[in-house]
């Protein structure tokens, strides 16, 4: 896997490496200060992930986000910031930016959300997809949804299946409670992680919680 970050403190971009390296402990790295930088290093190369950090004061978020779109980088873009502002989002999400993270996120998640993008799938929040600002909700915490396509990922019945998970009920259970099958479980259970991009049934919940969908 071939990455590119875009971070103007090198003790970030060695903090990022560090994640990416749990993910594929032969990734090969480039790093630079400037999206002029980065555009530069991967004009000629094929990259599977541009993670770019968009925290630059003299020139700010939307400032960054025109470097980005004018800059030639695209595909499997991965924008950091400390601030979730719903109109940087937004205008990420119209740009085709794959994800969106707050650097608050846990590790665990941060890593989901790596996988999620080199599979093809997005991660930003209802609002930001919908195009309707959340400025009046009542928490403060983000709520992100993963898409392909901009459509739902999980049918009603893997929502059922993935609630009880959630309860930490066993497969048996779970299909008395749903009037089904253990067989068929197994098989939503399968669809589930694939959906949420997870290897076991503690991720695809940690996940499912995180990103507000349990």
């Amino acid at each position: 896997m071939r990455v590119l970050i875009i971070d103007q403190f090198d003790i970030c971009r060695e903090g990022m490496k560090a994640i990416l390296l749990q993910m594929d402990e032969g990734c090969e790295f480039l790093e630079a200060d400037t999206i002029e930088d980065g555009a530069a290093l991967a004009a000629s190369l094929d990259l599977d992930l541009i993670i770019i950090d968009l925290d630059v004061p003299e020139i700010g978020s939307i400032g960054m986000l025109h470097k980005i779109e004018t800059s030639g980088l695209k595909d499997n873009i991965v924008l950091f910031s400390t601030l979730e502002d719903y109109a940087v989002m937004h205008k990420a999400y119209r740009m085709g930016i794959s994800a969106f993270i707050a650097e608050r996120t846990k590790k665990e998640i941060t890593i989901s959300v790596f996988q999620i993008v080199l599979a093809g799938g997005k991660y930003f929040s209802p609002e930001v997809i919908s195009g309707i600002p959340y400025f009046e909700s009542q928490s403060s915490t983000s709520r992100f949804l993963v898409t392909t396509e901009e459509a739902p990922i999980l049918s009603k019945r893997q929502f059922d299946v993935l609630r009880l998970l959630a309860e930490g009920k066993p497969n048996k259970v779970i299909a008395r409670e749903l009037n089904i099958a253990t067989g068929t479980v197994k098989v939503h259970i399968a669809g589930i992680l694939k959906s949420l991009k997870a290897t076991n049934r503690t991720q695809a919940v940690s996940i499912a919680n995180h990103i507000n969908i349990l």
